[in-house]
């Protein structure tokens, strides 16, 4: 047995993984476990429930798989003292960074005093954006392919163009901190009021209301090298780091200061997320382009968190010219320990294939028993009615909202059906009802269609086979009146698509919903309010619907209704 664990903490989105005999036995982030988003702890639950759920003990992991170089950390963070010495920021960032590195190189005493004495793997430490690339590369099907990498920051990088050929990881092309997409976009998340390394998916989402009026101006603050980006330091200074990144007076005249906490928005913070928005797709098709001309692969494989930004892919997969695009379903940090556990297995144990996830359901997964449990002690009134993927059809189809809890939970920040809230997609109201009373966030956020992968290109225009959630598509016309509530302001929508053998229940409540309304589409979002994670165990699902508007929670084979929704569906 070749067991690897791949673990990544201390800087966010704490998660492990274990690669067992080649393939991907279970991964999830830690955030589910302690209930604390974004969690950067060392992922103690996460690995416990690893080596449960494969009835495995700490010794008999053959290796663990880091997804950062402490001493490239270290290394980094003397060189750029000096050059951002006196600066407002740079000791505390400074030391931040050498805190940061030593934690990180005390995983392997911290390892084995969680596991105790018989825990004693080989420890290995992967270059960040090497994780990010065989992250890639593992979940674009272990094929030749071309290499995208994108973020913040690894070590020293926070870009990579290249490619895997054969088994072999090819560098064409870095991009050296402080130059970053990552921490441009992060900055101008901050700018207008949100959490960085958080909230970016809230700029992409506003951008869409916007016009890029500042384009111009954002283009000499993120310059587009085709291989690479560069920061004009002189208008963008992030030596205080991502949190802390800083507008120069240059562009504060032209853009107006910072949103406040509590500021309503406007149109000229739209403005802003259109026009950073904008600059970030032409610096990633650029780079996109150019690989496509340097890579002997016609097939692109993508990570890092930017590559979480499903506006971007999909203009890349329109207008790159691969064949095929693959953004990984974890392309944040979380999913860095897999890639990492896969640069060790081509390492150590080169002659055994790898086995290619077929999904992301990679988490905790709970009996039938164990979800009967859960309701009997929170002493709820609950039915186990026959037909169920019938009925959760019929109550979204009535107007209600519906929490779906079944199987393993997803890995990665999309809910893909099993840790899912689902409503009816042809109600324009639906949209605003799911964010005001449900979710309890932004108004201009907004929702994901999901349908049979087979009906995708009736409504989705050049959308074949999006699994994760991980790029947008553009309505195919006169289908915005049909599916209004999925539709976004720009006219396009980001799918998921669902086959059958993948997840049966899913697929089968979507068919039924077709059944009564003709259209085969739902609306999905993630099994949580704003501020927490997606829900993972069944006393988390509980909780989740009693303390908001779900209607009805669908936990298969069990249906549990709040009286309301059971007076107006007569159920």
């Amino acid at each position: 047995m070749k067991a690897i664990l791949g673990i990544n903490c201390y800087k966010h989105d704490s998660a492990a993984c274990l690669l067992l005999d080649g393939r991907l036995a279970g991964a999830a982030e830690e955030e589910r476990f302690t209930r604390r988003k974004h969690d950067s702890s060392f992922p103690v639950r996460t690995v416990t429930h690893l080596l449960s759920e494969a009835g495995l003990k700490p010794g008999d992991i053959g290796h663990v798989a880091f997804y950062m170089k402490p001493s490239m950390v270290l290394g980094e963070a003397f060189r750029m003292l000096p050059r951002y010495f006196g600066k407002p920021g740079t000791l505390g960032f400074f030391a931040g960074q050498v805190g940061g590195a030593r934690r990180m190189a005390g995983v392997p005493r911290v390892f084995r005093e969680t596991f105790g004495p018989d825990a004693n793997p080989s420890f290995h430490f992967i270059e960040h954006h090497d994780a990010h690339a065989w992250s890639a590369w593992f979940g674009a099907g272990c094929r030749d392919a071309a290499v995208l990498t994108l973020d913040g920051a690894g070590e020293i990088h926070s870009g990579m163009l290249g490619e895997i050929v054969s088994g072999r990881l090819r560098r064409f092309s870095t991009t050296r901190l402080p130059h970053s997409t990552g921490l441009f976009y992060s900055a101008v998340t901050t700018f207008l009021g949100f959490k960085p390394d958080s909230d970016e998916y809230k700029v992409m989402g506003l951008a869409s209301y916007g016009k890029p009026v500042y384009a111009d101006l954002f283009r000499r603050i993120l310059i587009s090298r085709e291989d690479s980006v560069r920061i004009d330091p002189g208008l963008l200074d992030i030596c205080r780091g991502v949190h802390h990144s800083v507008f120069s007076r240059e562009v504060l005249n032209v853009i107006g200061g910072p949103r406040k906490s509590g500021e309503p928005l406007d149109s000229r913070h739209e403005n802003i997320a259109s026009s950073a928005q904008k600059v970030l797709e032409e610096a990633g098709l650029a780079m996109a382009q150019h690989l496509r001309r340097l890579s002997r692969a016609d097939i692109l494989a993508m990570a890092g968190g930017t590559a979480l930004n499903c506006v971007m892919n999909g203009v890349i997969e329109r207008e790159a010219g691969f064949s095929q695009v693959h953004p990984f379903a974890a392309s944040h940090d979380a999913g860095t320990g897999v890639g990492a556990a896969v640069a060790v297995h081509m390492e150590e144990y080169g002659d055994v294939p790898l086995t290619p996830p077929e999904h992301m359901f990679l988490g905790p997964g709970y009996t039938t028993e164990q979800v009967e449990s859960a309701l009997l002690g929170s002493r709820v009134g609950y039915s186990r009615p026959d037909n169920l993927e019938a009925l959760t059809a019929s109550l979204v189809e009535k107007g209600h909202v519906v929490g779906l809890f079944q199987g393993r939970m997803e890995f990665g920040p999309r809910a893909l059906g099993n840790r899912s809230i689902l409503a009816d997609p042809r109600r324009p109201e639906m949209k605003d009802i799911v964010n005001e009373i449900i979710k309890l966030r932004e108004g201009f956020r907004p929702f994901a269609p999901v349908c049979p992968v087979e009906d995708a290109p009736a409504y989705f225009q050049g959308c074949v086979e999006s699994p994760y959630m991980i790029k947008t598509y553009p309505v195919v016309r006169g289908m915005e009146k049909v599916i209004p509530a999925v539709t976004h302001v720009d006219m396009t929508g980001r799918v998921q698509t669902v086959s059958r053998d993948v997840n049966p229940f899913y697929y089968d409540v979507m068919r039924e919903f077709e059944k009564l309304t003709g259209v085969p589409v739902l609306m999905n979002t993630s099994f949580n309010v704003r501020g927490e994670p997606i829900v993972n165990t069944p006393t988390d699902a509980l909780r989740c619907f009693y303390g908001t508007g779900i209607d009805a929670l669908v936990m298969p084979p069990f249906l549990v209704m709040k009286e309301r929704a059971r007076e107006r569906s007569r159920v």
